[in-house]
């Protein structure tokens, strides 16, 4: 008797054991985490400089398939991925901070995110080049994400000064945040001089007419810094900027440049 009582004691004793299992502290038993919960972030963070992930990845991935961006993916929320986002902010009718959130998300992942385009809705109205009237404005290319693939280091463009109707060519020999450039001929060099009354830092209006594009854009006509074209009639090289370009000594967009292509843009 004893012996069956014993027995059932240490069987009860084994069903108690095995029946609450023992768990680590902290770890979640089953039904403690949501069905379909992830360890990534949540659809309400919001991406921004500095950010890292493949969250940044999808990011830049459909900003390049809306042609705001036109860098390597990396999965790092740079400068160059928070203009991209600005500018998709900007022709989306979005709030423009640069970041993404939980509204900037919704449309870009939607199917009537706006793609990007260098061209207003009546471009065609401004080729082929000609003078006078709205035929001889420029169209407005953001320079970071459009304009400086447009003209890229190396190409030669022909610039017309909005006010003359004068025109020049100039190679863009360097610059990043715009557009470093240099005549490439004495004769071009002339003619500048001619246009800006001597070398002179006054901010001009111009067309740049490259790619078959018309584009809006300023440019000063004072040499200075590196030189790269040797008997051009100019030692150093002048600044072009386009729409939002920056300058590079302060990393800011220029007013007066800014204002300039404006007006070459017919704003």
């Amino acid at each position: 008797m004893k012996r069956t009582v014993s027995i059932l004691v240490l069987m009860l004793f084994v069903c108690f054991l095995l029946g609450v299992p023992a768990r680590g502290e902290g770890t979640p038993a089953d039904g403690d985490m949501d069905e379909g919960a992830t360890s990534g972030a949540t659809d309400d963070e919001v991406l921004k400089v500095k950010c890292t992930g493949q969250k940044v990845v999808d990011l830049q991935m459909r900003l390049r398939d809306l042609g705001y961006f036109n860098y390597k993916i990396t999965g790092y929320y740079g400068t160059a991925t928070a203009d991209a986002v600005r500018l998709f902010q900007e022709q989306n009718g979005l709030a423009v901070d640069g970041t993404v959130g939980p509204e900037t998300r919704k449309v870009l992942y939607s199917p009537s995110a706006k793609r990007y385009t260098a061209y207003p809705s009546q471009a065609a109205s401004y080729l082929p080049a000609s003078r006078g009237g709205r035929n001889s404005l420029g169209v407005l290319v953001e320079w970071f994400s459009r304009g400086q693939y447009l003209f890229p280091r190396g190409a030669v463009a022909k610039v017309i000064d909005l006010y003359t109707g004068r025109s020049f060519y100039m190679k863009r020999t360097g610059g990043t945040n715009h557009a470093d450039s240099e005549p490439v001929t004495a004769k071009d060099a002339q003619i500048i001089r001619e246009i800006w009354g001597g070398w002179s830092w006054d901010r001009r209006p111009v067309i740049v007419e490259i790619g078959g594009v018309r584009v809006a854009a300023s440019m000063h006509g004072m040499p200075h810094a590196y030189d790269t074209i040797p008997n051009n009639g100019m030692q150093g090289h002048v600044c072009i900027h386009f729409y939002k370009s920056k300058t590079h000594i302060h990393n800011r967009q220029d007013p007066d440049h800014q204002a300039a292509v404006m007006r070459a843009a017919g704003r």
